[in-house]
């Protein structure tokens, strides 16, 4: 009899530990907030990356079609290595767009569940009329990326034609048949990287609206 009451004092004791330890692990329902904002800032920083590396590209595009010196294939070189980069920042983006996409998808899930917690009418019509403001952005956001991809891939491709062009004719005549296919190209990346700008700051934005920690005063 004193055997199973141990046994049973000791399963008790066993399952109030477990469940201890689970309350412990458990998320709270800010960190779903505290994540997806994470993840804006995250996709921030790679989009201003990105920005960089479309400068960086176009800047050794130019030397190497319009301030063209002396051994060609050093200058051709730095356009490929700059177009690469390019390439994996896109990539980067990519993944860090994804990650903010799913992050928001559980921030707006673990919102409207906890909806219906809410006793007070008037409170959670406000917090509905907040869901629904900030998962519009959201998806505002995400559409907003997605433009940026879509215009990101015609100048991309039109890099990787100049490069397979001079590849194969590296000389002046090369050059100078080319001027005007690289000056679309430029013209071009002026309004792709205006919306890559407001793209970051719409991120940083976002991520700081819903972010748990404020800004410290003054900034």
């Amino acid at each position: 009899m004193k055997t199973c009451k141990i046994k049973l004092i000791t399963t008790n004791l066993t399952l109030a530990a477990a469940l201890t330890v689970l309350a412990g692990c458990a998320s709270k329902t800010y960190d779903k907030g505290a994540a997806t904002s994470a993840a804006l800032q995250s996709a921030a920083t790679a989009t201003t990356d990105t920005s960089t590396k479309v400068t960086d590209v176009l800047g050794a595009l130019n030397n190497l079609t319009f301030k063209s010196e002396g051994d060609l294939r050093k200058q051709y070189d730095a356009f490929v290595s700059a177009a690469g980069k390019l390439d994996k920042s896109i990539e980067n983006l990519g993944a860090k767009a994804q990650s903010m996409r799913d992050a928001a998808a559980a921030y707006s899930q673990n919102w409207s569940n906890q909806l219906a917690a809410i006793t007070s009418e008037d409170l959670r019509a406000r917090s509905t009329e907040r869901m629904n403001e900030v998962t519009t952005k959201l998806k505002d956001m995400d559409a907003s990326y997605v433009g940026v991809k879509n215009s990101l891939r015609p100048f991309t491709t039109d890099l990787k034609d100049i490069q397979t062009y001079l590849g194969t004719d590296l000389t002046a005549g090369g050059l100078a048949t080319i001027k005007d296919m690289v000056t679309k190209t430029k013209t071009d990346a002026v309004p792709l990287r205006d919306s890559i700008k407001q793209l970051q700051a719409s991120f940083s934005s976002l991520g700081t609206a819903i972010s748990p920690v404020l800004p410290a005063p003054g900034k």
